[in-house]
């Protein structure tokens, strides 16, 4: 039996897998979402101190919350940031992820902050220079309902599941 682990991406949270979870679940798959600290709630504030290592800490207690059974595989699937605490905690855990899928994310590199695999170059470049004005807090707005495909893909995704995910997204 396949489980599925799924991660989500900046401002979202584990609401974004319903249907895929549903889909996986009908098909006879065993699926489990991660909510990441700070992100799974409705403009949810970050605590202090909450970054990539809680985010992999998070991934971590999933994996290890799903038995051990020889005939299970788990596949990790990580969505925009998501793939980053993803790869983070299938390194820790390589004996139990058969598989990482990316959705929509970039390829996470030692020492490359996420932020640096936002497709729109000019949102990159503003987002560094707010980061660098506002000093430590490090919290960064969701995106207004016209925004997101600068942050990924929405190709194929009706306006009103866009704004759903306006609604309920994160800092």
């Amino acid at each position: 039996m396949t489980a599925f682990i799924l991660v989500s991406g900046m401002f979202t949270g584990t609401h974004i897998w319903q249907d895929t979870a549903a889909r996986l679940t009908a098909r006879g798959a065993e699926v489990h979402t991660v909510a990441l600290t700070g992100l799974d709630a409705p403009r949810a504030a970050a605590a202090p101190g909450v970054d990539l290592e809680t985010h992999i800490a998070d991934v971590l207690a999933v994996i290890d919350s799903v038995g051990a059974a020889g005939d299970r595989r788990i596949v990790l699937v990580g969505h925009d940031y998501g793939i980053h605490p993803a790869v983070g905690a299938a390194d820790r855990r390589a004996e139990r992820v058969d598989r990482i899928v990316h959705l929509d994310s970039g390829l996470p590199r030692d020492g490359v902050p996420a932020l640096a695999a936002v497709p729109d170059q000019s949102l990159r470049e503003r987002l560094a220079g707010a980061a660098g004005a506002a000093g430590a807090d490090g919290v960064l707005p969701p995106p207004a309902h016209e925004e997101w495909p600068r942050w990924g893909s929405t190709a194929g995704v009706p306006d009103a599941a866009l704004d759903r995910l306006t609604a309920l997204a994160a800092p």
